[in-house]
């Protein structure tokens, strides 16, 4: 299980932190609860935010917003390992930070689809693009991971099945 504690100022709505678990076994994102702002990291959590002055271990930008929607919408359309169970959840005192009401389609280029935020996103929403964009790159290096390890495996003499 991965804590995850997204702290963002600067955006609609009052600064917050959102709290958040991600099950990479499960592919199963849980996003908490929204709390007021703090920037000190909850013991156990991977700090992300878009304030430059605190400790953190991600730092997300105006860059990443794109991305981010990417993977909100790709977790929201995606289904959990056990083949059945959505991969995000919003608990009730996370329900505000549900970014969805605030995008909005924009059309599609030969990029892919475009989207277009509301001048009302919030913080807490803002926090949840953050959290999804963490959880499908934690996914990647998952996978990679267990990727070089069937490689040092075969390179050990190990057999493979296919």
């Amino acid at each position: 299980m991965i804590q995850i504690q997204a702290t963002f100022t600067g955006y609609g709505g009052r600064p917050c932190s959102l709290f958040s678990v991600y099950d990479p076994d499960a592919r199963v994102l849980v996003v908490g609860a929204e709390a007021d702002y703090r920037a000190e990291r909850r013991e156990g959590c991977i700090v992300l935010t878009n304030v430059p002055d605190i400790a953190r271990d991600g730092l997300f930008t105006d860059s990443d917003l794109m991305p981010g929607i990417a993977a909100f919408y790709s977790l929201r359309a995606g289904v959990a390992a056990d083949g059945k169970s959505a991969r995000l959840v919003f608990g009730d005192r996370a329900a505000r930070a549900n970014p969805e009401q605030s995008i909005e389609r924009d059309g599609i280029d030969t990029n892919g689809p475009k989207y277009r935020l509301s001048d009302t996103i919030t913080c807490g929403q803002i926090a949840a693009l953050a959290t999804c964009l963490h959880a499908t790159r934690s996914d990647t290096v998952e996978r990679t991971v267990k990727l070089a390890e069937s490689f040092r495996h075969l390179l050990g003499g190990g057999i493979m099945t296919i």
